[in-house]
Parts: C-alpha cells; structure tokens; sequence
C-alpha cells in the first residue's frame, strides 16, 4: 500500500524491499554497465543530495560494512522524501 502513495524505501536501489550489498552494486551497475535503474530514483539517492551517482554506492557500502549512519529517511521503512530536488518517484514503483 505505502508504495502506491509514491512512498519508497530510501537505498533500496534494486526494489526488493531490504538494503544490503546488492544495492549499491545496483548502483554500481546503473552508473557504469548501462543496467536498468529502479523507476523510482530516489530509491538509490542513498546520500539525499537529489542525484544518483557513485556516493550513494559509497554511503551504502559504509553504513552496511563500516558503520556509518544510515541513509536519510526515509530509511528502514517506506515513506515519503521530504527533501524537494529533482527525482520522481511514481506511485507503485
């Protein structure tokens, strides 16, 4: 339901419903190799700065293996991005 208000998980890059080790290489992988990025961009702006790029791969890699903070909300739980930039997240995605 969350997900059909426009609402998304904050570094779930890959939509699978968790953040781990397979989003930022999802990242990685939308950035370098051509795949397929998630239909909701936000989703892998893990550091909130309105763009998709190699920090977010770098800040999920460090708050998954080197204790970093977490990414911004939302985080942990679907909800909505309360910073304006430029990054759509379409109902459903």
């Amino acid at each position: 339901l969350g997900e059909l208000s426009g609402e998304f998980l904050r570094g779930d890059a890959n939509t699978d419903g968790t953040v781990n080790l397979s989003d930022p290489i999802a990242i990685l992988s939308y950035l370098f190799l051509g795949a397929a990025g998630p239909k909701c961009l936000d989703r892998a702006d893990a550091d909130d700065n309105g763009h998709v790029e190699i920090t977010d791969a770098v800040r999920l890699l460090g708050y998954l293996f080197l204790g970093s903070p977490e990414p911004p909300a939302p985080f942990g739980s679907p909800g909505l991005d309360a910073t304006p930039d430029e990054l759509f997240c379409p109902h459903g995605q």
